[in-house]
């Protein structure tokens, strides 16, 4: 029998109690072969960049939500913190679009369908656009190319001065 001083014990002990720790349950999963297919894919990927771009265009004044890389933060919040029923309505809807041939339709014709699904989204609570398009916002204004570019951000602002005029610029929320 080998002879264990305090040193190899403490390193032992450490092993064993960070081996613990590891979530084995990912580890199963991700050998599964069958499953939803993921939302950080590349066709999911195409889809939510024209969305997210048809909803927050690149403008003169500020970059678009394309550019911001928005589609990457929607997919991953819609993954990885949406329960599986809200997160199975958007991933059929996006199919629905797939499989409708959105991407090989011009410009104004997907310009068209997202404004018909708003407006079905302004009847429906639970219409997964709505979803996407606060999803898309959300990500737009916390973005840094959102904040800095987007909305009129000054960091260091200054005094206050009670009797400036408005001369109709956009504000910072």
């Amino acid at each position: 029998m080998e002879k264990i001083n305090r040193r190899k014990a403490m390193t032992l002990m450490a092993k064993w109690s960070a081996a613990s720790c590891i979530p084995f349950s990912w580890v199963l999963e991700s050998c599964q072969q069958s499953g939803p297919s993921s939302l950080l894919s590349a066709d999911y990927q195409v889809l939510l960049s024209t969305i997210v771009d048809i909803i927050l265009p690149k403008t003169p004044e500020s970059p678009g939500a394309k550019e911001a890389n928005v589609q990457h933060f929607v997919a991953l919040i819609i993954e990885d913190c949406y329960e599986e029923e809200d997160r199975n309505k958007i991933v059929i809807g996006l199919n629905t679009l797939l499989a409708d041939g959105f991407l090989n339709k011009s410009g104004q014709e997907q310009f068209d369908i997202l404004n018909l699904l708003d407006q079905e989204a302004l009847n429906d609570p639970t219409h997964y656009f709505k979803d996407l398009k606060s999803l898309t916002q959300w990500g737009y204004f916390t973005s840094e190319l959102g904040i800095t570019k987007g909305l009129r951000y000054n960091p260091i602002p200054g005094g206050y001065k009670g009797c400036v005029p408005y001369k109709g610029e956009i504000a910072w929320y």
